[in-house]
Order: structure tokens, then C-alpha cells, then sequence
């Protein structure tokens, strides 16, 4: 798909994957970017910079995808006055910890972010896209994690596993209609989410595994032009998500957790 000239609507777009998928969409394919996030300032800095270095057009749209509403808000906008024809929903959450000790409010701003936003974003733009000639490009970023189980975080697992088989199932129902549907599922990545998450206590950027994000949003911006319908970057992820369907899952599941226990925060000493 040729996007020069076009509007392309992201997500999480004031960091990590999402900041650099923006930075070569604008820079190498010569779209203009839509760029949805809760940090105004953050946004405005990337139009400022895509602008002047490479004369595409940026339009800020600051955004919180946890409040009911502010999904068909970011499409009002974004549809009014232009046409959009690419999509990629790239913000998400996570919780790294004991699934019993995360908050509820934790919860529900994953669930609202991850699967929520997700569902009404892909519902309003596919069908704005399957009504007219052409269609559209629809890119739902996933996780490995969604692959199987995921002790320690097994509600972000949860959520991406939703949104693979969403998006996959997605992609059939809207195929004759023109319009593709691209599952990104990447493995970890450094990026401020790593930090936030606390999961920078067993991973570290340069560690086998983690992808940049540089790295990462050029894979991702390859399969959203080709339109791809499911795309895993790396060689490594792409063995593990085979050895995901061949191998107990009882096996995988205690090697994940295995792996996850060694960045938990430890117990406060007994007083």
C-alpha cells in the first residue's frame, strides 16, 4: 500500500514503537501522521520534528483511550476534514507482578486500553473503511506473550491473546471489502514501558530478545505496507511462536515463569 501523501493514524505515538513507527512513516514513506497520545507536549515535539525534517503533515490529537468516549472522539477528529487510510494501534499497558496483588484499577486500565479501545477503534475505521473505494489498512499490535500463558503477567497475556485471534478474525470478515487487517506481535522491546513495568529488573535493552524499538517499527511499517496479516519479528520469536504449538504448554508455562520470577520485587525484609 502506498501511503505518500496519506494520512496514517497511531497510537502510543509519543514513545517507543509507536514514536518510531511515526518517525519512518513520515520519513520513508511520506505520510502524513495522525499522532494519538495523552502527552500533549510529547506530541506537539513530534510534529514539530517530522514538519521541518521531512515535510509531511502532523496532526497532535491528545487522547486518554482509558475514558469511555475518547475512541470515537480520535475518530471524529481524525476522519473530519481528511481521509485516513492507514490505522495502527500500538498503545498498550501492562502489569508485571503476582496477578493477585495487581489493583484493580491496574485492571481495568488494561482491559480499557488493550481490548476496549482496540475493538471500538478497529469497528469505527473498518467500517469507514469497507464503505468506500479503496479500503484501508487496520495494524493491531499484539505481543508474543498473547501466544501462551504467561505467568507474572498473565492479564497483559490475556489481552494480546484477545487481540490476536480479534485481529486474525478481523482480517477474514473484512478481506473482500479491501481492506487489511495486520496482527503485529513482537517480543520484549526497549522501551519505556520496560521501566515502567518494572520488568527492566530481568531485562535489560541489548539482552537476547529485546529488540529495539528503531528496529522493531521497521519490521512493523514493512508488514503494515505489505499487508501482512500476521507478522513476528525476529528469528528467536518467530521459533518460539512455532514452539509454542508444538511443545506442552505445561513445559512452557513453567520455563516463562521460570524466566519472570528472577525480576520480582523482593520481600521486604521481616521486621
Amino acid at each position: 500500500m502506498n501511503f505518500r501523501g496519506r494520512w496514517v493514524l497511531i497510537t502510543g505515538a509519543s514513545s517507543g514503537l509507536g514514536l518510531e513507527m511515526a518517525r519512518l512513516l513520515a520519513k520513508e514513506h511520506g505520510a502524513h501522521i495522525i499522532a494519538v497520545a495523552r502527552r500533549e507536549d510529547r506530541l506537539t515535539a513530534l510534529k514539530t520534528e517530522l514538519e521541518s525534517a521531512h515535510g509531511v503533515q502532523v496532526l497532535p490529537l491528545s487522547a486518554d483511550l482509558t475514558k469511555p468516549g475518547d475512541a470515537a472522539r480520535v475518530f471524529e477528529t481524525a476522519t473530519s476534514g481528511r481521509s485516513v487510510d492507514g490505522v495502527i494501534l500500538n498503545a498498550g499497558i501492562t502489569y508485571f507482578g503476582h496477578a493477585l496483588d495487581q489493583p484493580p484499577e491496574s485492571f481495568d486500565a488494561m482491559l480499557a486500553t488493550n481490548i476496549t479501545s482496540v475493538v471500538r477503534m478497529s469497528q469505527l475505521f473498518g467500517a469507514h473503511f469497507a464503505k468506500r473505494e479503496g479500503g484501508g489498512a487496520l495494524m493491531l499490535v499484539a505481543s508474543m506473550a498473547g501466544f501462551s500463558p504467561l505467568p507474572y503477567q498473565a492479564a497483559y497475556a490475556a489481552t494480546k491473546s484477545f487481540v490476536i485471534s480479534y485481529g486474525r478474525s478481523l482480517a477474514y470478515e473484512l478481506r473482500k471489502a479491501g481492506v487489511s487487517i495486520t496482527v503485529f506481535a513482537p517480543g520484549g522491546i526497549a522501551t519505556e514501558m520496560l521501566s515502567l513495568s518494572g520488568l527492566d529488573r530481568k531485562f535489560k535493552a541489548g539482552d537476547l530478545g529485546i529488540m529495539s524499538a528503531e528496529a522493531c517499527a521497521r519490521i512493523a511499517v514493512d508488514a503494515f505496507v505489505r499487508r501482512r496479516e500476521l507478522a513476528i519479528p525476529g528469528i528467536l520469536n518467530r521459533f518460539l511462536a512455532t514452539m509454542f504449538k508444538v511443545l506442552p504448554q505445561g513445559f512452557l508455562v513453567g520455563r516463562s515463569a521460570a524466566m519472570y520470577e528472577g525480576g520480582l520485587p523482593k520481600e521486604p525484609p521481616a521486621t
